[in-house]
């Protein structure tokens, strides 16, 4: 019962801030993608309602999950573009897209959130998965992105607008000197590129780019 009415309230949430159809796809997302993924991701949190790690929450955004739609467009298009398998989820909360990308051979998967009750639950689901990918290598960080020790290997990073722009700024500025230490290519897999500017001020070309009704994703590239 508690599930059904975590549906309607969604729905009702996307319906008086975007529309009916909106309201409808996203609901019919949610099912079918946690029917396909088996992911408890679902329902949304106010960060005011959690436990945060060295963060300020006026830069962060509600918990609410990508839409699996967006997740499924955004990972076959990067499979026509990369072999790499390794990914890092910048805002994870419950771990959906870390849940979604051992599906299209993702074996390395890293998720980074400053909420503690996101992280733990990210961690179950993730544990969950590893029955079903038992290959994967996974890890799940309680932390401030702007507090991650980028890895000399780091190049494939996924966001679904966790933090506002200046966080985005500095965590670029951040991932620039990474690169320049260890040359390599850097992809960004955004969901609802709010701050994409960013991104193309730093010289990062969209390679690949998809609208449905008020959703948008892009692959930002950069060599």
């Amino acid at each position: 019962m508690k599930k059904i009415w975590n549906y309607i309230a969604h729905f009702w949430y996307v319906a008086i801030n975007w529309d009916l159809w909106m309201a409808f796809f996203m609901v019919y997302d949610n099912i079918r993608g946690t029917i396909k993924y088996g992911s408890g991701t679902f329902i949304p949190i106010e960060l005011k309602h959690l436990t945060i790690a060295r963060g300020d929450i006026s830069t962060g955004s509600r918990y609410e999950a990508v839409s699996y739609y967006m997740l499924e467009n955004l990972f076959c298009a990067f499979r026509k573009i990369s072999d790499r398998t390794s990914v890092v989820d910048l805002g994870c909360g419950k771990g959906r897209m870390l849940m979604v990308a051992p599906h299209f051979q993702f074996r390395k998967l890293k998720g980074i959130d400053f909420a503690r009750e996101l992280c733990e639950q990210a961690s179950m689901n993730m544990k969950n998965k590893k029955n079903e990918f038992p290959d994967i290598e996974w890890s799940i960080l309680n932390e401030n992105v702007e507090d991650y020790e980028i890895a000399n290997d780091d190049s494939v990073f996924f966001m679904f607008n966790p933090f506002d722009d200046e966080v985005l700024s500095r965590f670029l500025k951040k991932l620039d000197a990474s690169c320049n230490q260890f040359p390599r290519t850097i992809y960004f897999l955004y969901a609802s590129p709010q701050y994409k500017k960013l991104l193309l001020d730093k010289g990062y070309a969209i390679v690949y780019q998809k609208k449905r009704m008020y959703l948008e994703a892009i692959i930002a590239v950069r060599d």
